[in-house]
């Protein structure tokens, strides 16, 4: 039976960072997948960009199609091994907010899992300002909220066409990455188990 978790957050929480620690502790044998990256090479397939910072700046349009494509391709992969999708609920344009699992694409991954991380407007700005790697819009510390508010409420619909469960993980300063990982660590452990 396919088995899918989805790991969310908007940039600069520390989801890849927890997710890639997490991976390597649990008894789990996900298969990670990163959204954007399979998207973002379709994208470069079909000479659409260059530079994955690019791919917000498509078209709508293009952006869903992309979406779609990238989905069917993860629900492939998951009829083989249980995947942990590292993705966005919500994507920033200069239109607006894209939702990064439309209702066609939520609903052919159908995922068992939904876990968003989060952390303070503060903390994430600051280690934005820290990643030089990445060339992202500034945004304050009100639209940062805003984001994340954004993004608990696009995993409640996700939630609502694929039956997951939501679970929030909080990846603050003072409490320490340790502290998130373990928690994902036990997430994905017990989902497995939930659904062998």
């Amino acid at each position: 039976m396919p088995f899918v978790v989805v790991i969310t957050g908007i940039p600069g929480v520390g989801k890849s960072t927890i997710t890639r620690i997490a991976l390597k502790r649990t008894r789990a044998r996900f298969r990670l997948i990163n959204f954007g990256d399979l998207m973002f090479q379709e994208a470069v397939k079909s000479g659409l960009v260059t530079h994955r910072d690019e791919m917000r700046k498509l078209s709508l349009k293009v952006q869903r199609e992309l979406q779609l494509k990238t989905a069917q391709k993860i629900a492939e992969m998951a009829k083989v091994q249980p995947i942990l999708l590292d993705t966005h609920c919500t994507i920033k344009t200069p239109l607006g907010y894209l939702l990064g699992l439309p209702r066609e694409v939520i609903e052919t991954i159908n995922p068992n899992f939904i876990v968003i991380i989060e952390a303070y407007p503060s903390e994430i700005l600051g280690r934005r300002l820290r990643d030089l790697k990445r060339d992202r819009d500034v945004e304050t510390e009100e639209q940062i909220k805003r984001h994340q508010d954004l993004n608990r409420a696009a995993a409640i619909t996700y939630a609502m066409y694929s039956n997951a469960l939501i679970k929030i993980i909080e990846n603050h300063e003072d409490k320490g990455l340790e502290e998130a990982v373990n928690e994902l660590v036990k997430i994905l452990d017990l989902a497995v188990r939930e659904y062998a």
